[in-house]
């Protein structure tokens, strides 16, 4: 077994071992103060006032395809974020009696959201009240035509609000503008700089780059949830303080010139 496979090992038990240990923290009460995140607060209230108006919320989380491929991994996990927006969100929909209406820009995904909704329908005990048709397939594999048919949607449909969170880019902007001049409430998350540019310009409410991956534990009291937010929060300040620690190596290495680290 080579040294990267057993660094691999190593990794991956360490990451488990902080999976046990937040969910048991989780389970006992002792959950950190968290920043707010008021684009959630406004989707909570958009699902609160369907339940009273009957006007649809939109959720949708992504334009982009789920794959492996080299160009694909930063965009699958977007969507994969987005996908548990969108479960959260439909949870909520579901005990409230609000009406939502899903749509996604890829075959897979569309199977997958049908699956999370029907499954947030069913955690609540309302499985009579799922309508499959509240899930669309709006285009695939072709984002600038998806942003077109949801900015179709807002003119064709009044809605209580939508939420675009997950896998954008630039194309948001298509249905964002739409949705503005509608004056429709919107939502909009992405950890794409272009996106984010675009979204910030057309609502107060935006989930900005990582946002999207904590909304999921912000809006259920789930311990799964929980401990893997905690987990991602511990891993990335180990990631930090490592970039830290190398970065001052480094100074000092060129200082007093010290050797290389193995692997530099």
């Amino acid at each position: 077994m080579g040294l990267p496979a057993i660094f691999f090992i190593i990794a991956l038990a360490v990451v488990i071992a902080l999976v046990w240990l937040h969910h048991a923290r989780v389970l006992a009460g002792r959950l950190p103060v968290r920043r707010p995140l008021p684009a959630l607060d406004a989707l909570q209230a958009a699902l609160a006032r369907s339940a009273e108006t009957g006007r649809a919320v939109h959720l949708a989380p992504g334009a982009s395809t789920i794959g492996a491929g080299d160009g694909q991994r930063a965009s699958t996990a977007e969507l994969l974020a987005g996908l548990n927006v969108v479960r959260q969100a439909s949870e909520q929909a579901a005990a409230s009696g609000a009406t939502i209406v899903v749509s996604s820009a890829d075959a897979v995904a569309h199977l997958a959201l049908r699956g999370a909704v029907r499954q947030s329908y069913r955690a609540v005990g309302q499985p009579q009240a799922f309508d499959p048709r509240q899930i669309e397939l709006w285009a695939h594999a072709d984002a600038m035509a998806y942003a077109a048919a949801v900015a179709a949607r807002y003119h064709r449909e009044p809605l209580e609000a939508s939420v675009l969170a997950g896998a954008f880019d630039q194309e948001v902007l298509l249905a964002a503008e739409i949705g503005a001049q509608q004056q429709i409430p919107q939502v909009l998350g992405s950890t794409h700089p272009a996106a984010l540019g675009v979204m910030a310009v057309t609502t107060p409410h935006v989930l900005v780059g990582e946002e999207i991956f904590a909304a999921e534990a912000y809006l259920t009291a789930a311990p799964a949830p929980q401990a893997r937010l905690l987990t991602h929060d511990t891993l990335r300040t180990v990631v930090i303080w490592l970039l830290v620690l190398a970065f001052g190596y480094g100074v000092i290495r060129s200082l007093l010139g010290w050797p290389f680290l193995p692997g530099w």
